[in-house]
């Protein structure tokens, strides 16, 4: 592309060669090469000027390489300043990836562009076997269970909150203990899709001295929600509540009970990105 830009600049294949530096029968060589490639003559020669198809790649070649000198200063640029560059693939669950994940990712973007995230969703159970087969280099769930060779981080506690119907008889209280919800029925997600969660969850519930009968939604999720309308509760963390769809209220537990932890689990050793990831999470 540069030989044939040179060319179609200073008019002649002479010329060329002594702006580029090289004798001029390889470049011609090069030229009818390409021309056989294509299958297209590119010049006219005797004199030597442009055929149609010529301008036509010429006006592509001026923008390829152009493209090719921008990648390669910013390369250079982000080298020199120290940047960290790569792909990371973070896998979350259903309800960190409605809040946390979006903000996380917007972080690492900020303080380093050079890193592409490919954010994948599932259940814990996928995101834990996907982690350890390396098909993804960083979890964020609450309450995970991942074995393996693995490092985690405890990203941040907070408390569960209360989600009732607009029309439940409390949910103008704002507060609630759990002994006023005694005979209802809590809703949740079945424990095969996030066993370690499911059981932290009914373990602060039941932390209260109340125990309720569960039943597990067969379709789970927060855009599954609309069961709680009829009667009942859920248990959520309380970041979580932003997330909900509409008719639902959040309401405080005045209970002391154990609070909800979120959590990052990543494999160590996967590279820079990775890492620099890794080590921009924070207990918070």
């Amino acid at each position: 592309m540069r030989y044939v830009i040179a060319i179609a600049e200073t008019g002649g294949f002479q010329r060329a060669a002594e702006r580029l530096h090289m004798a001029q029968p390889p470049l011609s060589r090069q030229i009818r090469d390409l021309e056989r490639e294509l299958g297209v003559a590119l010049f006219h020669r005797r004199p030597t000027r442009l055929t149609a198809e010529g301008h036509v790649f010429v006006k592509h070649a001026r923008s390829v390489l152009a493209d090719v000198e921008r990648a390669v200063a910013e390369t250079r640029a982000a080298a020199a300043a120290g940047s960290v560059t790569g792909v990371v693939r973070l896998g979350c669950g259903p309800m960190s990836g409605s809040t946390d994940t979006p903000r996380l990712v917007a972080a690492i973007t900020a303080k380093h562009p050079g890193i592409v995230v490919e954010v994948c969703e599932s259940w814990d159970t996928a995101l834990a076997s996907a982690l350890i087969a390396g098909d993804v280099d960083i979890a964020v769930g609450w309450h995970l269970a991942i074995g393996g060779e693995l490092a985690r981080r405890l990203l941040r506690r907070e408390p569960y909150v209360v989600v009732v119907a607009d029309g439940h008889p409390l949910a103008d209280r704002g507060t609630v203990a759990l002994s006023e919800l005694r005979g209802e029925t809590f809703r949740f997600l079945p424990r095969r899709f996030a066993p370690n969660y499911y059981d932290a969850v009914l373990a602060a519930l039941r932390s209260s001295g109340e125990d309720f009968r569960v039943w597990e939604n067969p379709l789970p999720g927060l855009r599954h929600f609309g069961d709680i309308r009829s009667d009942g509760f859920h248990l959520l963390p309380a970041s979580i509540g932003g997330a909900l769809p509409a008719g639902l209220t959040c309401l405080t537990v005045a209970d002391e009970i154990p609070p909800a932890e979120l959590e990052m689990v990543w494999r160590p050793g996967a590279g820079r990105a990775v890492e620099a990831v890794a080590a921009m999470a924070r207990l918070s």
